[in-house]
């Protein structure tokens, strides 16, 4: 299998769905235009209440419905990106689901993969072409939109409406665990596609393991590096249990992001490789 005969495969898998590529760029062009809106909006908005001689901490008779309006307004703003999170935390759910079923499951259902492998095609050159469209488009679109992301969210720090880093839906888009779990889908999607061979079972399957690793690995976080204990001095801390006054707070001050992320995604991508692995044994047993 020579590199130009990837690409050629590759090239033949995005035009057969190349609907489904324009509008997941479109939707992602969208996004990185609205949030960078939303941000400079809140600023303008900020700067506006500021001429008008109103403050949000000293509201003075006259002042009300200026500081009600700029509340409001950047609590919609912050509601906007809370919900481009909840998005990127769906994204491997949809992306093994379309990976098992469209790209891999209805081949296998309609038959059409044996005309592609009498074709010079072997059958890993098959997968790995169905496979490669999906990786590139994460490691390229999703990471740059993920640091786009967390630049933004950097910036609500500011304002009266800060959002937490540890979150669990702004958790999965600021940083890299995002990329790891959108992997994680494809190499799980590629698997059951091949496993179960039919479109709708595969679809399910597929969004259900991932399901399920993402609400396992959720509920292990806490633990995936050693807390802090004692009150903590600043920041925004994540408390995992006791009272804020206390010596024995047990918590993960913001310093801890990277390290908790790059353990997470660490386990993704082995999880992700020993997915990948699987289904290319399976399909060398099966049909090599």
């Amino acid at each position: 299998m020579t590199l130009l005969d990837l690409r050629g495969s590759v090239r033949i898998t995005a035009a057969l769905h190349r609907r489904v590529l324009w509008v997941a760029l479109a939707v992602v062009l969208l996004a990185s235009i609205a949030l960078p809106a939303g941000r400079w909006y809140v600023h303008s908005l900020a700067e506006d209440l500021a001429a008008t001689g109103c403050e949000v901490e000293n509201t003075v008779p006259g002042c009300g419905i200026q500081v009600r309006g700029f509340l409001s307004r950047s609590l919609y703003v912050n509601k906007m990106f809370l919900f481009v999170a909840i998005a990127v935390n769906a994204l491997p759910l949809l992306l093994g689901a379309f990976v098992a079923g469209p790209l891999i499951g209805r081949e296998f259902e309609s038959g059409t993969f044996r005309f592609q492998w009498t074709q010079s095609v072997s059958p890993a050159r098959w997968l790995a072409a169905r496979m490669a469209a999906p990786i590139a488009a994460v490691l390229l679109v999703l990471s740059a939109f993920v640091t786009l992301k967390a630049s933004i969210w950097r910036d609500t720090l500011d304002t009266w409406y800060p959002i937490q880093w540890y979150d669990i839906p702004v958790y999965g888009a600021i940083g890299p665990v995002a990329v790891g779990y959108a992997l994680l889908g494809i190499a799980v999607g590629a698997l059951a596609g091949l496993l179960i061979g039919r479109t709708l079972p595969a679809m399910a399957a597929a969004a259900v393991v991932v399901g399920a690793v993402m609400a396992a690995l959720v509920a292990l976080r806490p633990w995936f590096w050693p807390a802090a204990y004692g009150p903590p001095h600043d920041g925004f801390n994540w408390v995992l249990s006791g009272q804020l006054d206390s010596p024995r707070l047990r918590f993960h001050p913001e310093s801890h992001f990277w390290p908790l992320q790059l353990v997470e995604t660490g386990i993704l991508l082995t999880l992700a490789a020993v997915a990948t692995l699987a289904a290319f044994m399976f399909l060398r047993r099966r049909h090599g």
